[in-house]
């Protein structure tokens, strides 16, 4: 084999090998962005998980509400009763103590806050 013959045959296989590789890279890059997707699916989803629990009073003049509630998980806090701010005070509307909710709470600015509440 002469010179030219490897130079050309290394050249070749050089060729080839970067353009697998350049199909193999993008091959995982729209691998990894639909995996991205579904993380961001699932951080919305997590952000609207619905926590149970069963009111214990209501403040509907200063918009509060008492939950004896479950774990809520997307604010990793343990069981326990405590008083909530509630975003809307209509959100109180047709509620009494002692009925079964199921509710979503967010912590802005370090104030727990219930967006959304149903009765069960």
């Amino acid at each position: 084999m002469n010179y030219k013959t490897v130079a050309i045959t290394l050249l070749l296989g050089l060729a080839t090998h970067t353009n697998l590789q350049a199909e193999e890279m993008m091959h995982h890059q729209g691998h990894d962005m639909s995996q991205m997707g579904q993380m961001e699916g699932m951080s919305e989803m997590g952000d609207m998980m619905m926590t149970k629990g069963v009111i214990t009073r209501i403040d509907a003049s200063n918009g509060k509400v008492g939950i004896k509630h479950e774990a809520i998980e997307n604010l990793k806090m343990p069981p326990m009763t405590m008083v909530f701010r509630v975003a809307d005070p209509a959100l109180l509307k047709d509620l009494k103590v002692g009925d079964a909710v199921r509710f979503h709470a967010e912590n802005p600015g370090g104030k727990l806050t219930i967006t959304q509440i149903q009765r069960q």
